[in-house]
């Protein structure tokens, strides 16, 4: 039978300055279960009311089983400060033959208390056929949902928990606190409609949510269609709690009455889960440091396998030796040794306390670093390009990135922005280069996947595109080497003194190009980027002032699922798709719509944001969409292109920067269309078939003279030019 609901919600913390040790008539066992202090059963036997535990009979009333509150205990760790209990499995059942929906949703709350659920070794694991379910922690939302439907193309298999019958989430950080909800609707589809299921008529469907203990689950597909995962635990999981003792640093704690470390050989260690300490015997000892004396020698002539020095092995407190018990050759040398021996022995101590310091500070180093780059992807990173022997992607080290950029000097700063900072940097061959230090991850799911996606964008091989060229995983926060473009940002060559002179031909070719790059990223590249940040600064000019998009190292990965394109990616104001603000949903059309500002940019030499302004100037497309509107487009247009460009080519233009900020996503073009048009216009701008002074004669006599492709490509220009060239036509027949 199931439980309708379950819940577990623990009070306030107790926190007594009264020493407690516990006494000889505290139990030292309960079932399977060794009752180690701080942790006791019955009065004064722990430390305090956090550890207090209970010792119960079992249902079947033949054994005993530790509990803490509604939480069967399983193990203690004194020495991890971890602690193993039973946590309930959520359930949502529904009723075949009525359609009558059954949930059972944990609730715990651990809030204030010595304990936190382990981000490390949980998982939030959620088994069934089209099961959505999501967990409410202290600080964030963790969801995932399980598909399995006859329609699908992939098949639930045995040990596979990939998203088919079976999915698991990683926590991003310690919890004390997190809730279970169901969603009642997740038949969002009509294929994967569980009435649809080879299911016996009439038999209850249920799925199953819970935090477990991630090397203690393994999925089987007889879960999707019975009540197996339910009963091959009991409706319990084990998870894994982290515990710490009091609620203060090693510092503060040990100069107070109620200090835990009562051991003479005990040693304090702050807590990494969360407020309090820990507490552990010295090297050399063993035992339980929170009882005074908890903690005893190691006998490591006795205990050692094998022993250090057979037959020679002098065990010393928390420590051994092997004392030479072969004569000396002479007296006199002896007498050498008894005066020298003491000052040799202290240098020779220091220095070897020296060099082990060292070596243990540089293993710390070698640790972290690896650490950092395997939480970054390194390994499936180095697996990848192992595989892509063409792949010319390279893994830099934090010396030589560092050595590079002189220190990551603020000299060598070429600019900042929402998704790093970016530096000059010069490789010892003497090629540059741009090192971005990007801003923190902080997501473990981010973590996982940046080595993967550094490779997939490693693999763009654009003209039109800033080219990766490798990254650096060792480090906290990743850094990503990129090739150095000279001529700065498309925002510093407009709105710079030097724009004056840019004839619209220049413009609508900077235009194309970064419009040839996001539609290669939208539409070419496998699998699809969506570059989320697009604006005149994120589009760099080389030595030839051709175009580089940059700045999509940040970007997302197109999923094929279209309901995860939920997410909070940071744009910059006055380029930031409005369908976006009001759904969080970026799409492909959001960044056409960013292009069509920076097409704006282009056209109107103005900011696309300016605080400094009017209150109803300070948007330039809001400006620009109101002057299409009343129809006085040219006042918003550049006047230092307006004497050497025909009107007609700037309405053009002008109409499919309109298009782009087309307030619904769905209206506006795609990128390879906004580029097709502007390739159009480019090349009849270099062909002109409109005369400056529209003669009538000369016009007819310059279409006569037209290629035949320059002719079908005039064809496919809109209804606005279509009509000029009949107006053309028409007038030069008269």
């Amino acid at each position: 039978m199931l439980p309708l609901c379950f819940s577990l919600t623990v009070k306030l913390r107790f926190q007594s300055n009264a020493v407690v040790l516990p006494g000889p008539s505290c139990p030292k066992k309960c079932g399977d279960v060794d009752i180690e202090f701080p942790f006791g059963i019955g009065a004064d036997c722990a430390i305090d009311h956090d550890f207090k535990l209970d010792c119960n009979k079992t249902t079947d009333g033949h054994s005993y089983e530790a509990w803490y509150s509604d939480m069967p205990v399983l193990n203690i760790s004194l020495l991890h400060g971890q602690v193993w209990m039973k946590n309930y499995i959520s359930y949502m059942c529904t009723n075949r033959s009525n359609g009558t929906i059954f949930l059972g949703q944990t609730y715990l709350d651990l809030s204030n208390t010595a304990f936190t659920f382990s981000a490390d070794l949980n998982k939030f694991t959620v088994v069934g056929m089209n099961t959505l379910a999501y967990m409410i922690g202290s600080t964030y939302v963790l969801g995932c949902l399980s598909l399995s439907s006859p329609y699908d193309n992939s098949t639930a298999q045995d040990g596979s928990c990939t998203g088919v019958g079976c999915c698991q989430v990683e926590l991003t950080s310690n919890m004390s606190y997190y809730r279970v909800y169901f969603n009642e609707d997740v038949n969002f589809d009509e294929r994967y409609n569980t009435s649809n299921l080879s299911i016996r008529d009439n038999k209850d469907y249920c799925g199953y949510a819970a935090m477990m203990q991630i090397d203690k689950f393994k999925f089987h597909t007889t879960y999707l269609n019975t009540s197996a995962f339910w009963d091959d635990h009991g409706g319990h999981v084990p998870v894994i709690l982290n515990w710490a003792v009091g609620n203060e640093s090693c510092d503060v704690a040990s100069t107070k009455s109620d200090y835990a470390c009562r051991s003479n050989y005990s040693v304090c260690t702050d807590s990494t889960s969360g407020p309090g300490y820990l507490c552990s015997c010295t090297e050399g000892y063993k035992g339980n440091p929170y009882l005074s004396d908890g903690c005893q020698d190691i006998d490591e002539c006795a205990e050692n396998d094998p022993l250090p020095c057979p037959g020679h092995c002098k065990n010393t407190p928390g420590n051994f030796s092997c004392p030479d018990q072969k004569p000396s050759s002479s007296s006199h040398s002896g007498t050498m040794l008894q005066v020298l021996g003491p000052s040799v022995g202290i240098v020779l101590v220091v220095i070897a306390v020296t060099c082990a310091y060292l070596i243990i500070e540089r293993k710390k180093l070698a640790n972290i670093k690896k650490k950092y780059f395997q939480q970054h992807g390194g390994m499936v990173l180095l697996q990848e390009i192992s595989l892509k022997k063409g792949a010319s992607f390279s893994i830099f080290t934090e010396a030589e990135l560092t050595e590079a950029t002189n220190k990551f000097d603020d000299k060598n700063i070429l600019g900042r922005g929402g998704h790093g900072t970016v530096y000059r940097g010069t490789l010892h061959d003497g090629s540059l280069i741009a090192v971005k230090r990007c801003v923190s991850m902080t997501s473990e799911q981010q973590k996982k996947e940046f080595g993967r996606e550094m490779l997939i964008l490693s693999q763009i091989n654009h003209k039109n595109i800033v080219k990766l060229l490798g990254c650096c995983l060792e480090v906290e926060v990743p850094m990503l080497v990129y090739e150095f473009i000279p001529n700065g940002t498309l925002f510093q060559f407009i709105h710079g003194d030097n724009y004056r002179h840019v004839p619209l031909s220049t413009r609508l070719r900077v235009a194309l190009e970064s419009a040839l790059a996001l539609a290669y990223l939208h539409s070419w590249a496998s699998p699809p980027i969506l570059h989320g940040d697009v604006k005149s600064s994120n589009i760099l000019l080389d030595e030839n002032y051709e175009a580089k998009v940059s700045d999509f190292g940040a970007s997302i990965l197109a999923p094929a699922d279209k309901s995860q394109f939920m997410t909070l990616v940071q744009g910059t104001c006055g380029y930031l798709d409005p369908e976006y603000m009001q759904t969080c949903q970026l799409t492909d059309k959001s960044d056409v719509y960013s292009f069509g500002v920076v097409l704006l940019e282009l056209l109107t030499g103005k900011m696309a944001f300016n605080l400094e302004g009017p209150e109803n100037e300070r948007s330039l497309s809001i400006r620009f969409l109101s002057a299409m509107k009343v129809g006085k487009l040219m006042d918003v247009i550049d006047d230092r292109i307006k004497s050497d460009s025909d009107v007609w080519l700037l309405e053009e233009v002008a109409e499919l920067a309109r298009q782009c900020l087309d307030m619904v996503g769905e209206r506006r073009p795609a990128m390879r269309d906004v580029a097709d048009k502007l390739d159009r216009l480019s090349k009849i701008m270099q062909h002109p078939w409109v005369p400056p002074k529209h003669d009538p004669e000369e016009m007819e006599s310059l279409l006569g003279e037209l290629p035949v492709a320059s002719l079908e490509m005039i064809s496919t220009l809109n209804f606005s030019m279509e009509k000029r060239i009949v107006q053309g036509l028409m007038e030069s027949g008269r």
